[in-house]
């Protein structure tokens, strides 16, 4: 139960009982209304837990030292803060979701430890795509809606699985990320479109 009271310490909450199905925090302390929404939706919640999960191994894994848990846990009272500014965008639930997702990504690419066990998540793989000049980094996030967390330079974009005939489509506005097997169509939100396959040696 550790981890719980440490996650939960970062969403400045009291530590508290904790139900099997809710969140990673005691919802009847629920102080910001990314808090609210999370409590609110099977899917939040899902993502809430399983970014819990990943914070747990991490901090208790083997590799965490005394300097890199400092950082952890500024990076995560800094992501806490993040998530509720969501309240200032014009669909929450999306923004609360996008936000979990790339931290998500975030704490499977800096700690070995978050990778561990397996999870509903995976990743993150590098692809490396034809005509674009860096790898992309993909992490999958399958809590409910299943999702693609993309990453290259200072980019980062946020996919929902959508309907496909054969292999895993995921698209946001314009963008698209389409896998069959090790290899990938990759739609950029500039119009771009791209041949990726799977870079093992990433």
């Amino acid at each position: 139960m550790r981890f719980f009271h440490v996650i939960a310490a970062f969403c400045a909450l009291a530590a508290g009982p904790v139900r099997a199905e809710g969140p990673a925090f005691d919802c009847s302390k629920a102080e910001s209304s990314a808090e609210e929404a999370v409590c609110a939706s099977d899917d939040l919640t899902a993502l809430d837990r399983e970014l819990a999960r990943l914070y747990g191994l991490a901090v208790n894994g083997p590799n965490m030292s005394e300097d890199r848990l400092k950082e952890l846990r500024a990076y995560q009272r800094g992501w806490v803060k993040g998530r509720d500014e969501c309240w200032k965008a014009n669909q929450l639930e999306t923004c609360i979701a996008d936000e979990y997702a790339l931290r998500i990504h975030d704490l499977r690419q800096g700690y070995a430890d978050a990778r561990a066990e397996e999870g509903a998540s995976l990743g993150p793989f590098p692809y490396a795509c034809e005509g674009l000049d860096a790898l992309v980094s993909v992490a999958f996030v399958n809590t409910g809606p299943s999702r693609a967390v993309l990453k290259w330079r200072e980019n980062a974009l946020v996919l929902t699985q959508a309907e496909s005939g054969s292999g895993a489509r995921y698209e946001a506005g314009d963008a698209e990320f389409w896998t069959k097997g090790d290899e990938a169509m990759f739609t950029a939100p500039d119009g771009g479109s791209y041949s990726c396959a799977k870079d093992d040696m990433g």
